[in-house]
């Protein structure tokens, strides 16, 4: 070989060395950015770029689970934590555990919290956002906690990783401080999973009725602040928020999927409630109410009529694509999953074996025995998919269009004296679809936009037979309407007055006392009548109640012979009920609000010195009520839906103790209002028999 050759083979050598070292050293770069710089989602890059200074932290955390294909479903629950962490954040204050939780004890005492917070020098409380300030090891803690006890319980190879995500993985359950309450709950219940562990039978339910027996009693006390599991089980203070987040956090714990479910508002108030449901084995969900009711046992949230039903959930719903600004307060919240058909008989159907129209059952279990031929229900506005069984919704004709429609309406209910939003739906120019709804609740179709909300239809109701009424009066038809009360009768202190006697005397102490009438029967919708066929005369009247009975009295009215009022000096029974106001004299002022509560429940009685000797031709008597009737003297004002608003239709006095009688439109939507104590009566309508039907 020449020497030329021997050079040219060597370089050739050399060249190919280099470009393999070369070659090396940049795929081992490569590896290492791809380590250092994953492919991450879109999404994943989004919250990353939202983290600033604390990406790293997030960063290590898919890192970590990217390095064994073996971590694979932990990675995607560190992404599912990670993509839906946006919005999530803790109110928390810069002070020991115990100065803060000296001043939640006492929070709901005080109107001035900062003043509180002050003398107690906690501080400010601080907004720290997860993106911002979540820790790796908090993170990757949670993770394998969770993973732990999903796959240690008996019931875990029923739980689907979806539900796992939203119901055993989540490390917080509202704006709480964080702390690692996974650590201390199972410390405190090691005994207990050890148990369910023991035990292949075990189910979720079984074990959640086991948990929430042993979870603590919390003290009513509204208006607290987020609280974490240590601080719920420090204070034992709260509401049914507290209580469900109480159970959340323990049987999250120990691998059992819980939920929070929520009613933002109750029909006819302005308040709302929380409450629980558990996933079952089988698939099915059981609700209850944390820190006191088991699933199966019946509670406020199962009991109550709802409108609506929504599930707190981890993850961004993304339910309402709009600008913030065009969304009301009430439906900000953008992680709540709407599950109302799960609480209302939404589909109804046939029972084959009975041949009855039935609706089937969803909480707390749905009858296996019942076949339902499920259809189409279009004519009334329930429109039901026979293929997915699922509601389609219920639609409502736009009455109002807005002058720039968002492509959403929002549903309210009746509450105290206002209209609650409760829920949303889409619209177009026509139309407004919402979902499942309940059912006999009065709701009326809004529109808003930029903080103002508008009307968008009439107000409509669900009736049982799933047909829809809307209330637009008929004002070319009218219907003749006996009214007799303001709201649904209430007896249940009528009762009280029955064998009660009314006495005449000439002595003060009434040991010469006649009985002059014995009560048969009493309303407190209205006063009764006494007709007295004693024609004797009497300086002495009075009232003597019954047995157990307080006395309860709240009007006494006694006349003479030529129909005139009898006029004296009060007199009774001294001393009140729990040392109340309610003094024999409060059954004599005039006012049907005030009612006579004697101290003993026996032998207590009330009535007039007349000064003189007269006699007494009638008595007009009225237990202790609710305002809810219609009483002589008093003035009544009946108002009308009509449009958009509440619009006045008639005032009337009552000469008698007769009804009301108003010539009023069919289809119409009505209240009345007793303008002489100031009471608002509840809404009705008028059914087909031209009766008073309660909304």
């Amino acid at each position: 070989m020449t020497r030329k050759l021997k050079l040219k083979t060597r370089t050739h050598i050399i060249t190919a060395i280099l470009i393999l070292i070369i070659a090396g050293l940049l795929y081992f770069t490569w590896r290492k950015y791809q380590w250092l710089h994953p492919p991450y989602s879109p999404e994943i890059n989004s919250v990353l770029f939202m983290a600033d200074d604390n990406r790293t932290e997030l960063e290590k955390v898919l890192k970590h689970y990217s390095r064994d294909p073996a971590d694979s479903l932990k990675l995607r629950a560190a992404e599912f934590l990670i993509v839906n962490m946006p919005g999530k954040y803790s109110l928390e204050y810069d002070a020991p555990f115990e100065d803060v939780m000296a001043v939640y004890m006492r929070w709901d005492d005080h109107e001035d919290w900062s003043e509180v917070e002050k003398i107690f020098g906690v501080g400010k409380n601080k907004l720290k956002e997860d993106v911002k300030y979540i820790t790796a090891e908090y993170l990757i803690n949670n993770i394998e906690l969770s993973f732990k006890v999903w796959g240690e319980q008996p019931w875990g190879k029923n739980v689907p990783f979806d539900v796992f995500c939203e119901e055993i993985l989540p490390y917080r359950v509202a704006n709480e401080p964080l702390e690692n309450w996974r650590e201390k709950i199972l410390e405190s219940f090691s005994r207990q999973y050890r148990s369910f562990k023991e035990n292949s039978e075990k189910t979720a339910v079984d074990a959640c009725i086991v948990i929430n027996n042993q979870l603590p009693r919390i003290k009513l006390m509204g208006r607290m602040p987020d609280m974490n599991y240590s601080m719920i089980m420090t204070t034992t203070r709260g509401m049914c928020t507290e209580m469900s987040a109480l159970a959340v956090f323990a049987m999250r714990a120990l691998g059992i999927p819980v939920a929070q479910e929520n009613t933002p508002k109750w029909p006819g108030k302005n308040t709302g409630h929380t409450w629980n449901s558990v996933y079952d084995s089988a698939g099915r969900r059981f609700s209850f109410m944390g820190a006191e009711a088991v699933p199966g046992v019946p509670h406020i949230g199962s009991r109550m009529s709802k409108s609506k039903v929504y599930r707190q959930t981890y993850a961004i719903q993304n339910n309402i694509d709009i600008d913030i600004a065009d969304i009301p307060p009430a439906m900000r919240n953008q992680c709540v999953k709407d599950v109302t058909e799960e609480y209302i008989n939404a589909f109804v159907g046939t029972d084959r074996r009975k041949g009855k129209r039935v609706a089937s059952d969803f909480l707390p279990i749905r009858r296996k025995s019942v076949v339902l031929d499920y259809h189409y229900i279009r004519n009334n506005g329930i429109v039901l998919d026979p293929l997915t069984e699922k509601e389609v919704g219920v639609e409502i004709p736009v009455k109002y269009p807005p002058d720039n429609n968002t492509g959403y309406a929002w549903l309210s209910i009746v509450g105290d004296k206002t209209w609650n939003i409760t829920g949303w739906g889409t619209t177009d120019a026509k139309t407004i679809r919402f979902g499942t709804v309940g059912r006999n609740i009065l709701y009326l179709p809004l529109f808003y936009r930029n903080g103002t909300q508008t009307v968008a239809s009439y107000p409509f109701m669900v009736d049982n037979d799933d047909s829809i009424r809307i209330f637009e009066p008929d004002t070319a038809n009218l219907w003749q309407l006996s009214v007799t009360n303001i709201l649904p009768a209430e007896d249940s202190y009528s009762e009280r007055m029955i064998n009660g006697v009314i006495e005449g005397a000439n002595r003060s102490d009434f040991s010469d006392a006649t009985v002059l009438y014995t009560i048969k029967n009493a309303n407190g919708a209205h006063f009764s009548t006494a007709k007295i066929r004693n024609t004797g005369r009497f300086r002495y009247v009075r009232y003597v109640s019954p047995e157990k009975s307080h006395c309860n009295v709240a009007e006494i009215v006694f006349y003479n012979d030529k129909g005139e009022k009898l006029g004296g000096k009060p007199i009774g029974t001294p001393g009140s009920n729990n040392n109340s106001n309610r003094t024999f004299d409060k059954a004599l002022d005039g006012n049907i609000s005030t009612f006579y509560d004697a101290m003993l429940p026996n032998d207590s009685w009330m009535g007039l010195d007349l000064g003189e000797a007269q006699t007494v031709s009638e008595v007009h008597y009225l237990p202790r009520n609710n305002g809810n009737g219609i009483y002589e003297g008093h003035t009544y004002e009946l108002y009308c839906w009509s449009d958009t608003n509440w619009q006045f239709f008639n005032r009337q006095t009552v000469p008698l103790n007769l009804p009301l009688y108003f010539r009023i439109p069919t289809n119409a939507l009505l209240y009345l209002k007793n303008t002489t104590t100031g009471k608002l009566g509840r809404w009705f309508t008028v059914n087909r028999n031209g009766k008073q039907e309660w909304i």
